[in-house]
């Protein structure tokens, strides 16, 4: 439109030039030619299209800077990720293990809920049960029968081992606890003799043990209350935490 405009004008122009040269008959107006009018039509012409180029060009830019704009704002409008730290390594420390039969509280020495003993007499080693909810130790015995000798009282025994020929012995009767069967009203008078223990390198001691038929046990010796107190703590997890071991020969 501009372009129109332009050349038109400029035509106008020349026409009013070459009008004019009848009233100005002076030198300058003489030289107005075709020519000339052509020569000024023309550069208003490209005059115009240099400004039209302009124009093209700054419309070029304004469009891609609404583009770049556009881009900001929705790079605005994405939430950034959240990068997490990576955790903190981790010292791995290795400890060196410890014997658990070296382990001891106050002075005592810590047993495993099953442990090896030497019973003398009859100088034999037997498998255990440590059980804290018994008061007296008991052993498995049949046959049980008490006499006297020499005017005190005694009894006789076998000694019931797993998958070997029982054992009989002979000891002095200590005295006799009556023990009510959770079964039976009843009780059941049973005899309690004392024997020489030994369990592990620490533990020896005389140790009262009452007679009973254990051989429906998984165990045929049940160790109380009575051998642990004030020397002992028991490591229920643990088992066999000390090994079978023989008194010195004197």
């Amino acid at each position: 439109m501009l372009s129109r405009v332009a050349c038109f004008a400029a035509a106008m122009s020349a026409a009013s030039l070459m009008a004019g040269c009848s009233h100005w008959p002076g030198p300058d107006h003489r030289q107005v030619t075709m020519q000339g009018i052509s020569e000024v039509v023309r550069e208003a012409c490209t005059a115009d299209q240099s400004v039209r180029d302009d124009i093209d060009s700054l419309s070029v830019q304004l469009t891609e800077q609404e583009q770049q704009l556009h881009s900001i704002e929705a790079m605005l409008a994405t939430p950034a990720p959240v990068v997490k730290a990576p955790p903190a390594p981790v010292s791995v420390v290795s400890c060196k293990p410890v014997a658990k039969k070296s382990l001891n509280f106050d002075n005592k020495v810590v047993v495993g809920s099953n442990e090896w003993i030497y019973l003398n007499p009859p100088g034999i080693h037997l498998a255990a049960r440590v059980d804290t909810g018994a008061a007296t130790s008991s052993i498995s015995a049949t046959n049980i029968v008490r006499f006297e000798r020499d005017g005190k009282r005694w009894v006789s025994f076998d000694l019931e081992i797993d998958n070997q020929e029982p054992v009989h012995l002979e000891a002095r009767l200590k005295r006799n606890v009556r023990i009510r069967q959770a079964s039976y009203d009843d009780t059941d008078r049973r005899p309690v003799v004392e024997l020489d223990v030994m369990l592990g390198e620490n533990l020896r001691q005389q140790t009262e043990f009452t007679l009973a038929d254990r051989s429906r046990m998984s165990y045929p010796v049940l160790l109380g209350r009575s051998f642990l107190r004030d020397m002992a703590l028991v490591d229920v997890g643990s088992e066999y935490l000390h090994p079978k071991v023989e008194p010195d020969a004197p």
